[in-house]
């Protein structure tokens, strides 16, 4: 890790293309998005830019178990409030104090408290971490039940998913030497899918 990049500020590593929703958005067109693999959150914004919410996966779930109905909610009935943001000079090291104490995987970036970027912990590490010291394995994580996925299963052409700790044990791995590709294993899709009432949960 490179200490010279904690001094780095969130308009130099944030993302300034950045996938929103507006307060009225339906929650089921939100679950598409979270589904699509590519966002954990999307921050709910005002017609203007100005940031009032972060719909996160936790809040799709805490509908559901809450008995609610997906394809009649708006993002503004399930967002997490106030939402938490930083500026663009905000110091990286600031940052990932926050994403630590909150246990946030992304952070929208504001500018007169109106969305110019988000920047989340992949972008972090990606810039602080050679992953040229060692050599990396990129795994299939699935979201839901956190097993991975075996690259050399037992039987072959098949998908044989098991617990992170004992796939590092029987090759020989430490976690710094894995990138996590996240997705739904053949087990949860399904069980997502049926929840959300989607026709595809990318997996």
């Amino acid at each position: 890790m490179s200490v010279e990049g904690l001094n780095q500020t969130a308009a130099e590593l944030m993302i300034p293309c950045v996938v929103t929703a507006l307060r009225g958005t339906n929650v089921h067109t939100l679950a598409r998005h979270l589904l699509s693999g590519q966002f954990s959150g999307l921050p709910v914004v005002e017609e203007d830019g100005e940031v009032i919410g972060v719909v996160t996966e936790f809040d799709l779930l805490g509908a559901l178990l809450g008995g609610k109905d997906l394809k009649v909610l708006n993002a503004e009935e399930i967002m997490s409030t106030p939402p938490l943001c930083v500026v663009e000079d905000t110091p990286i090291v600031t940052i990932l104090q926050k994403m630590i104490e909150h246990r946030i995987i992304r952070i929208p970036v504001v500018r007169n408290r109106k969305l110019v970027g988000i920047i989340s912990r992949a972008n972090i590490l990606s810039q602080l971490v050679d992953v040229m010291d060692s050599p990396t394995h990129v795994l299939s994580l699935c979201y839901w039940c956190e097993q991975v996925l075996e690259d050399h299963p037992s039987v072959p052409g098949s998908e044989q998913w098991c617990e992170l700790r004992d796939y590092l044990r029987r090759h020989r791995i430490t976690a710094s030497e894995v990138v996590f590709s996240p997705r739904f294993c053949q087990t949860c899709g399904p069980i997502v899918k049926r929840l959300l009432g989607v026709s595809k949960t990318y997996v």
